[in-house]
């Protein structure tokens, strides 16, 4: 099988190399495609003519998009439109990953794969966007909502640090200074559901060997909790004396509204492992 990996130097990406090494992938990344190019994305795909595409590129500066609102567009939604019209043309599978920011977080039971998305930010928007088209053009889809993504940082220039290394890194003396914070306010609101990039990985590979039906699967892993407890947790599993305080989200005013409740509910697939055990592995090994 010939995979195409987009994105291939980002958090998601690399794990997906990693995982679908079996077979035959070619890594791309920003340099080697622009994907918000539809001429050079219908050439490169016809010449690669891969099997299946994993779509792991992405805007994800949530903030910025407030500002950058047709970057953010030309990436989450153009590009997912000229991606799966390429795919579609050569019959290849594509597989495309979105977020729990698509939902207006109103609903604190948590929101099925079949739930209408309602976005509240630019970049919310731009993702529900890529969503229809892909769905508007239909075909050997496969399209993965995910939340709070962690793992190994990515190599790939502008890849961001998760909020678990971002935490750690504040909690943390660095080298010279011996300097840390002592104490944290973490926003204790926001819902949701983290998730293990190399746990996505696999969950994408299982999709597609085990041949299941196309459409919206939610890949988080199980579980849910706010900042505060994500932080707590990481900052426990670590054994990192720091006292963490919660607070409000209005304690950090944002440029981009967050859904209150976006716990992405997995009701298609076997449940995944609960985030905690995910957590504890990625930073114990």
């Amino acid at each position: 099988m010939r995979v195409l990996v987009l994105g291939a130097k980002g958090m998601l990406g690399q794990e997906l190399v990693k995982i679908f090494s079996d077979n035959v992938v070619t890594a791309w990344d920003k340099d080697d495609l622009d994907i918000t190019n539809r001429e050079e994305v219908f050439q490169k795909i016809r010449e690669q003519a891969p099997d299946v595409i994993l779509n792991a590129a992405a805007y994800n500066a949530v903030d910025k998009a407030e500002e950058e609102e047709g970057v953010a567009f030309a990436v989450n939604a153009e590009a997912v439109n000229f991606l799966a019209q390429a795919a579609s043309e050569i019959g290849s599978l594509l597989v495309h990953y979105s977020t729990d920011y698509v939902f207006d977080g109103a609903r604190e039971a948590g929101y099925q794969e079949s739930a209408e998305p309602s976005p509240q930010s630019a970049y919310a928007r731009s993702k529900a966007q890529g969503e229809k088209y892909l769905q508007e053009i239909g075909g050997r889809f496969y399209l993965i909502r995910l939340s709070r993504l962690f793992g190994k940082p990515g190599a790939g220039e502008g890849s961001k640090k998760s909020f678990v290394d971002s935490i750690l890194k504040l909690a943390t003396p660095t080298q010279g200074s011996g300097e840390a914070k002592k104490e944290l306010e973490v926003v204790d609101e926001e819902l949701s559901s983290p998730t293990y990039a190399p746990d996505l990985g696999k969950l994408t590979k299982g999709l597609i060997d085990r041949k299941l039906p196309y459409g919206i699967y939610h890949g988080a892993n199980s579980g849910a909790c706010t900042w505060y407890e994500f932080a707590n947790e990481a900052l426990k599993t670590k054994n990192i004396s720091c006292t963490l305080k919660p607070v409000k989200a209005d304690r950090f005013p944002r440029k981009a509204l967050r859904p209150k409740y976006s716990v992405l509910l997995n009701t298609k697939l076997p449940p995944t492992r609960d985030w905690k055990e995910a957590l504890r592995e990625y930073l114990t090994s």
